[in-house]
């Protein structure tokens, strides 16, 4: 075997004792407990101010007084716009481009909602509805010492709902909303995923995780710790979730002990990364916030994790105070409380994403 042989395989079994942690997760033993309905009250349960603040040209102009802005971050991709006036091209009848003007605008739009689930096959958005288990799902495990597993696994779902376009809060928003999202809709379920409780699948799929099996670049991790909690996360550190923990492997093994808010948390944040590296439609990551996203989102293939905040929906909403967080903020400042003891196997959040676009003129 030769020497460059033998180095891969070295890195690769570190990067599997450092990162992995199936069979520690997972359980043949169905949760205690029904598959419970989740499903939000729309006026009640959602945190409306995580909208705000609404800039227009760069000026705020609607504000709820304790929601936080991506704005005078550390990340060079961060980008808010100054001007008042756009413009955006659009192909006319014949191949004529006509030039479109409008009003440069900045707000956070609610557009995902994502759950982590214990019991594989169980859809709490979806009213409690139980299919089972589906495929490769298997049973998760909300780890600690008192359990049977120290490691958390857990499945999570993907759905779309655009609530800006549903209840018409958006009017002429061709350029600001995203009109392959029009709906509710399950996205992603990773009881489909045959690699999402397999740490060692996802390596030859994410193979950039070898560079990450060291404790010098986890240890860096403390820094998007710290930016995420004060502010916002830090985009080019993209390996790490924040307080949450490591963002691998992409799967539902956490390979940490924490709490259940933490914990799923982290996995659903997992989720969002895996989809930018295979992407499916309505599951792709979208750039909206950047100056390429002026005239619609754009593709890309990374998690821009400053452009995310979150807000729990159950099984204790988050509705006060500053009610959306950014990824990977500390969960003793938002969420630990955030759970029912014997049954906080489930947590239900709402995906909120900046958008910096050009709102036209009629």
């Amino acid at each position: 075997m030769s020497k460059y042989l033998k180095k891969r395989l070295i890195s690769l079994m570190a990067a599997l004792i450092m990162f992995s942690s199936a069979a520690y997760g997972e359980t043949t033993t169905k949760p205690a407990g029904s598959c419970p309905s989740a499903f939000p009250n729309l006026v009640q349960d959602i945190c409306w101010k995580g909208i705000f603040p609404i800039r227009i040209g760069g000026t705020i102009v609607m504000n709820s007084g304790s929601m936080g802005d991506n704005v005078n971050t550390l990340n060079p991709d961060d980008w808010n716009p100054s001007d008042f006036t756009c413009m955006c091209k659009k192909k006319k009848i014949k191949g004529v481009t006509i030039p479109e003007f409008g009003l440069y605008v900045s707000f956070w739009e609610p557009i995902y909602v994502v759950e982590a689930v214990a019991q594989a096959g169980c859809y709490p958005f979806l009213f409690g509805m139980d299919m089972g288990r589906e495929f490769w799902g298997t049973y998760g495990d909300k780890g600690g010492s008192a359990q049977s597993h120290d490691k958390a696994f857990y499945n999570v779902h993907q759905y779309t709902l655009p609530l800006m376009l549903m209840m018409e809060l958006m009017f002429n928003g061709e350029y600001c909303l995203d009109d392959t999202i029009n709906d509710i809709d399950l996205v992603f379920g990773t009881e489909f995923d045959p690699t999402w409780n397999r740490d060692w699948q996802t390596i030859f799929w994410n193979p950039e995780v070898l560079a990450f099996a060291n404790p010098v670049t986890q240890a860096l991790c403390a820094i998007d710790c710290a930016a995420s909690t004060a502010s916002f996360p830090l985009n080019w550190m993209f390996w790490c979730a924040g307080c949450w923990g490591s963002m691998y492997p992409l799967s539902g093994n956490t390979g940490t002990v924490g709490s259940p808010p933490r914990n799923m948390s982290l996995v659903a944040t997992r989720l969002m990364a895996r989809a930018a590296r295979n992407p499916l439609p309505l599951f792709a990551e979208m750039d909206t916030s950047g100056p390429i996203a002026k005239c619609g989102a754009q593709q890309t293939f990374v998690l821009k994790k400053s452009q995310y905040r979150m807000s729990t929906l159950y099984p204790i909403a988050e509705t006060s105070g500053k009610c959306a967080h950014p990824i990977g903020s500390a969960t003793m400042t938002w969420g630990d409380w955030r759970t029912i003891p014997s049954t906080g196997e489930f947590q239900v959040y709402m995906i909120w994403r900046k958008r910096n676009c050009c709102l036209v003129f009629v």
